[in-house]
């Protein structure tokens, strides 16, 4: 699954990471992959009804797994779970927070529970390369904390972990994170920034700490299936536009680039196989706004364990990115796997 929380998501067949076959495209709304056969979704119905579905991968069919009571479209999974741990609900502009607020929900055993609300920023990002960085909304593997926040703008308030066992706050992060994300099992949180800050790793028993021999994990990073690496995209030169794919690994606190060429957005699609896009050169005003490039629709593959790159061919309307101009880069970002992938 490619895409997140919000916008659009894609779910693909990526036993053949060249040849992949494209699932099913889920609008606006939340999605899981709660098995090898189906996925669950949010279809919200009315300002008090948010219906949980499961769709079959074979034929189809949905079938009911729950309600929530209230209207909304995004939602978080821990693994292996047929219903959601935790929602949002969008509440409207106040005076003191002129672009709204977002209420956190824990969400167990039928009961919703006000986590905490907080302010969303106001105002956009002109010249973010790949746009605002993406609501965070996430349950630690084990179920203990979760942490949320949306670095939005003007007014933005901090990301914050919390304690789901008594709903107290565990930490409030530094202004600059602006993504955090859980390692594949227990409650340890990685943590990027704003900057040239190198990679950051929190947990409640040691607190915050560098990732060791980790760079700045700049946009867009994300795990492998197994957890063992971690891969992103950075500007190689700050001086110019100069984007490369990397890839952490855990075990040796080692980082790699992948290929010297201008390459952007890599993430996961199995243990071992990650997927990026291709990307040119143009005027500025060429690619409307001033980074200098734009992708070109290509999609690669790689091997990690051979290190050799190869298009990836989608079917007829399967590929995720299409050339553009505009800065509308998603859905191709860091999502979900199937455990057993």
């Amino acid at each position: 699954m490619i895409g997140g929380l919000y916008d659009t998501t894609l779910i693909y067949d990526a036993t053949d990471p060249l040849h992949p076959r494209l699932q099913c495209r889920i609008l606006m709304t939340s999605a899981h992959l709660s098995s090898g056969f189906n996925f669950a979704y949010l279809d919200p119905r009315s300002a008090d009804r948010t219906n949980i579905v499961v769709r079959q991968f074979a034929d189809g069919s949905e079938g009911p797994a729950g309600v929530l009571p209230v209207w909304t479209a995004k939602a978080v999974w821990r693994p292996l779970e047929g219903s959601p741990n935790a929602y949002t609900v969008q509440l409207p502009p106040t005076g003191d927070s002129p672009g709204g607020w977002m209420q956190v929900w824990q969400y167990q055993q039928g009961t919703s529970l006000l986590v905490y609300t907080y302010r969303i920023g106001f105002g956009g990002c002109i010249g973010c390369r790949f746009g605002l960085p993406r609501p965070v909304l996430a349950v630690s593997p084990d179920g203990e904390y979760l942490v949320a926040g949306w670095i939005s703008g003007k007014g933005s308030e901090p990301l914050a972990v919390y304690r789901l066992s008594d709903r107290t706050r565990a930490i409030t992060l530094d202004n600059a994170v602006n993504n955090a994300f859980w390692d594949r099992s227990g409650h340890r949180l990685f943590l990027n920034s704003f900057g040239s800050s190198p990679a950051q790793v929190w947990t409640p028993e040691a607190g915050t700490s560098s990732v060791a021999g980790a760079g700045t994990w700049s946009y867009m990073a994300g795990l492998s299936p197994d957890g063992g690496q971690v891969a992103y995209t950075a500007n190689a030169d700050p001086n110019s536009t100069k984007f490369r794919v990397f890839v952490y690994d855990q075990k040796t606190w080692t980082t790699r680039m992948l290929v010297d060429k201008l390459r952007t957005q890599v993430l996961f699609v199995r243990n071992g196989w990650v997927w990026y896009l291709e990307e040119v050169t143009c005027e500025p005003t060429a690619c409307g706004a001033p980074w200098g490039t734009r992708p070109t629709g290509k999609v690669f593959a790689m091997q990690l364990s051979t290190g050799t790159e190869t298009e990836v061919t989608f079917a007829a309307g399967e590929n995720p990115v299409k050339p553009t101009s505009d800065v509308n880069w998603l859905p191709f970002t860091p999502g979900e796997f199937w455990p057993q992938s």
